[in-house]
């Protein structure tokens, strides 16, 4: 929003200060030459800065979200499981692209799958902390990681959930092949929820349950739906945007479609969890997605008053119930 906001401000000042320079012009009454050119010179940079500005601001809104990582302020958070009482060892795996990402693991009773949580844009692994230790004290092994970009992890361009399912996938490996893990639960919150939906394919043998909270049904849809939000028209604001995001993270817009990942899967159980005030992700949004699952065994459950992802918050203990309650028949 910054980004907004500045390049506002720059073409503001512009388009200020040319009706200034003018308006002193018409006063003293300036006729030379070198003020004819002068005079047409600004005036093409009074009509083309402001233009200029409200096209770069997604452009640099693109960089922004591919750069920017954990927001300061959960950075500087410091607590750990421990501070919930729960035992963690720390561990380090590389993602199926050779990212290293960083993470808690609590161990939980052995007759119960594992939980992998994929958290959102801008947060990282302490944005699962509380619900992670939540059901791990229920007697599910549960890791806690950071995305590539965020937290402690390895930098690489934030990719708004198809690069990070490359980390998902990362984890299932090393609780595989090195934790001796066969029996899994993907959790995941916004660009969380679209990751692990994404890499659910790639080992569904193993995979018991998806909880998706607060999933986004598209990278087109969502940046569309981001522009509205502002009032500006899609075209051709999201156009940009998604040309450079894509540009920088690496792959086709098309590759980020959260309904046919979906639709790939078998018969994985899906939970959906939305927020009734989420203005990010419309209702028709949220039923789209439940529409695409395949699977018989699916549930969406609304929030009431919570805002986007922020289901946990508003009622962490009915949101601990309702994650138990469904996974009672396929994971305990």
């Amino acid at each position: 929003m910054a980004i907004v906001v500045v390049s506002l401000l720059i073409s503001g000042v512009f388009a200020l200060g040319g009706g200034l320079v003018w308006l002193v012009a018409r006063a003293f009454r300036i006729r030379s030459a070198g003020w004819k050119i002068f005079k047409g010179t600004l005036f093409s940079l009074v009509l083309f800065l402001p233009v200029f500005g409200f096209l770069i601001t997604p452009v640099l809104l693109s960089y922004w979200v591919t750069g920017f990582g954990t927001r300061p302020p959960e950075r500087r958070l410091t607590d750990t499981p421990a501070d919930y009482g729960n035992d963690f060892i720390d561990v380090e795996f590389p993602s199926r692209d050779g990212l290293m990402l960083r993470g808690w693991l609590m161990k939980g009773e052995e007759s119960k799958a594992t939980l992998i949580f994929g958290h959102g844009l801008f947060r990282s692994r302490r944005e699962g902390l509380e619900r992670g230790s939540a059901l791990n004290k229920k007697g599910f092994s549960v890791l806690l990681f950071d995305f590539r970009n965020h937290g402690e992890s390895d930098l690489k361009s934030t990719s708004l959930g198809f690069l990070e399912r490359l980390d998902v996938l990362g984890a299932y490996d090393f609780l595989k092949e090195k934790r001796g893990r066969r029996r899994f639960l993907l959790l995941g919150v916004s660009m969380g929820a679209v990751a692990v939906i994404h890499a659910a394919g790639d080992f569904q043998q193993d995979l018991e349950a998806i909880i998706a909270d607060s999933p986004f049904q598209s990278l087109n849809e969502t940046v569309a739906h981001h522009v509205g939000m502002l009032s500006w028209p899609s075209f051709p604001f999201a156009n940009l945007f998604i040309w450079n995001f894509t540009r920088i993270a690496q792959y086709e817009a098309e590759d980020l479609n959260t309904l046919e990942a979906l639709r790939r899967l078998d018969e994985i159980p899906v939970l959906l969890i939305y927020g009734k005030e989420d203005r990010r992700l419309p209702p028709f949004g949220i039923q789209n997605i439940f529409d695409a699952i395949p699977s018989a065994k699916k549930e969406l459950v609304v929030f009431e008053n919570a805002t986007h992802g922020a289901a946990y918050r508003f009622n962490p203990e009915l949101y601990v119930e309702t994650v138990v309650e469904f996974l009672g028949g396929t994971a305990l």
